[in-house]
This record gives structure tokens, sequence and C-alpha cells, in this order.
């Protein structure tokens, strides 16, 4: 009897420690996938600003446009995103986004994940 006792509580804590390090990883991926697509979409956009690629932004809302469809093709559809601007200025060439990621982890808890990134070009 104490053996099964004994299996029945180690089994128990290696799928409890599988658990854990699966929604630790989901939630590190989850992050750095938010944080990539921000940084090359802010990235792709200040570049069609500065050199005029693409169809040519000239003002802000083209600028923004120009920002959510980068980001829109980064990102995978895993999670559900919000995007906060902050701040965004065609002129001085800078823009001031929030990227913040909602998804479901194994246990059915919805988690969020939150990066915000300031790109200033001079």
């Amino acid at each position: 009897m104490k053996t099964i006792i004994v299996s029945v509580i180690g089994i128990s804590s290696i799928f409890l420690v599988a658990m854990i390090q699966n929604n630790i990883n989901t939630k590190t991926w989850q992050e750095e996938q938010l944080e990539n697509s921000l940084a090359e979409a802010m990235s792709q956009t200040m570049e069609e600003v500065i050199f005029g690629g693409g169809y040519g932004i000239s003002n802000q809302n083209e600028m923004m446009a120009a920002f959510l469809q980068a980001m829109i093709r980064k990102l995978d559809g895993k999670a559900d995103v919000t995007i906060k601007v902050h701040d965004i200025n065609f002129a001085l060439g800078q823009m001031d986004i929030e990227a913040i990621g909602s998804y479901r982890m194994t246990n059915g808890k919805t988690c969020k994940v939150s990066v915000r990134r300031n790109l200033i070009v001079n």
C-alpha cells in the first residue's frame, strides 16, 4: 500500500511540474512573439517613413495604417492582441506603442502579456 501511495504522489508531482513548466514556456513564447512582432512592425513602418518605400507615407494616419498592416502580418493569430498608441508623430518620426496579448493557458486560465516600445528616428 505504501508503494502505491508513494507512486501516486511521485507521478502527481511530475505531472504538476510538467504543467507548470508548460505554462511558463507558453507565457515566455507569447511574450517573445509579441515583442518580436512589435519591434519588426515598428522598424518596417519607420523604414517606409524615412525612405519612402511601399506606397509612400505622408501623414500620421497612413503611418498608423502601415504599422497595423505590418503588425497583423507578423502575428500568428494564437493570441488576441490589443494595440495601444501612446504617441505617434509623423513629423518627428516617433512612435510609442504598446501591444497587449491575451491567450488561454492549458488549465483554461486567461493570461495577458504586455510589451511597450518607443522608437524615435532622428
